[in-house]
């Protein structure tokens, strides 16, 4: 992990900067932005397709001059027109900003950053919320951080170890999706002689801080998280820099997302070495502390990420 410092900075020094969680241009990350999205596209499209007005044949409504005929054997001889399905949704992205997500992964032929690729995806998804379903679905992109530095100047108090919650897009606000294929695994603030602050896993320690933004600004009676990551928990929050781990997250996950639709995309980078009851060990684990609908692939996860989305999508 690209850390500037593993100790407290009580210098007043550092200061908030969003520049700092993104990096140049990443052209294999766009490429697969590019695939994703003409994924999306096609499977968006036919989705709309169902839910456009239509004329249906039942057993109440106006009578049906083509299916009169039936009166005798079938009480189906009405017809009436469904309505538009609108969507009352807002999809929630928690992408982890710690710094292993710069361990690489294998995406549709490319190897990229594990933040790249979740950038990548997010960037398809807001493009195609975007252009083809004009933002009927409201979108929300968030990145998780624990900076390994604070100071009072940041925070304007001296509760030290902190965890950042970072909106980097929102449909019908923010809609320069293409940038979001440029994250990289830093925290948005900027340290001594502006250099980058890299970060520790926050994970669900973020949740608190979200529910508070979502009663605040979300008007959707819908709202579903979806949150990709590469591992368990570990930073320290506040003044008595408690030790937040995986334990905590899951129960602040039976805490906050109880009742809320929410899925975790889970890659892990670190155990192409294991074998496979090592490996289905560890899986068990995760899928204690993000719960039963944990995605969890170490290779190419278009497939499982595809089926995921059209279910959420479905259920809009």
């Amino acid at each position: 992990m690209r850390f500037m410092s593993e100790t407290p900075d009580s210098r007043d020094s550092v200061s908030f900067s969003s520049q700092k969680l993104y990096g140049e241009m990443n052209e294999p990350s766009f490429k697969v932005r590019d695939l994703y999205f003409n994924k999306f596209k096609s499977k968006i499209s036919l989705l709309l397709e169902r839910k456009k007005p239509r004329n249906i044949v039942c057993d109440k409504g106006r009578v049906s001059p083509r299916h009169i005929h039936k009166y005798q054997y079938s009480d189906n001889v009405f017809q009436r027109r469904t309505k538009t399905t609108s969507s009352d949704t807002t999809i929630i992205f928690l992408i982890d900003g710690s710094g292993s997500m710069e361990n690489r992964v294998d995406v549709e032929g490319h190897r990229i950053a594990a933040m790249s690729a979740c950038g990548a995806v997010a960037s398809a998804f807001a493009k195609s919320c975007h252009e083809v379903l004009k933002d009927k679905i409201s979108l929300e992109v968030f990145v998780k951080s624990a900076p390994p530095i604070y100071s009072e100047s940041l925070t304007g108090t001296n509760n030290k170890g902190m965890v950042m919650l970072t909106r980097v897009y929102s449909s019908g606000k923010d809609c320069d999706h293409d940038k979001l294929c440029n994250l990289v695994p830093n925290s948005p603030i900027s340290g001594v002689s502006d250099s980058d602050v890299g970060s520790f896993t926050s994970e669900y320690a973020v949740l608190p801080a979200l529910m508070k933004w979502i009663r605040k600004n979300v008007r959707t009676k819908k709202v579903i998280v979806f949150n990709m990551t590469d591992g368990e928990s570990y930073c320290t929050i506040g003044e008595n820099m408690f030790q937040f781990r995986s334990n905590h997250s899951k129960m602040l996950r039976n805490k906050y997302l109880r009742g809320v639709p929410n899925v975790t995309l889970m890659f892990d980078t670190n155990s192409s070495h294991l074998d496979s009851q090592a490996q289905s060990g560890k899986i068990s684990m995760f899928r204690d502390i993000y719960g039963d609908n944990m995605i969890y692939v170490n290779k190419d996860f278009s497939g499982a990420l595809f089926t995921t989305f059209m279910r959420f999508i479905e259920e809009c």
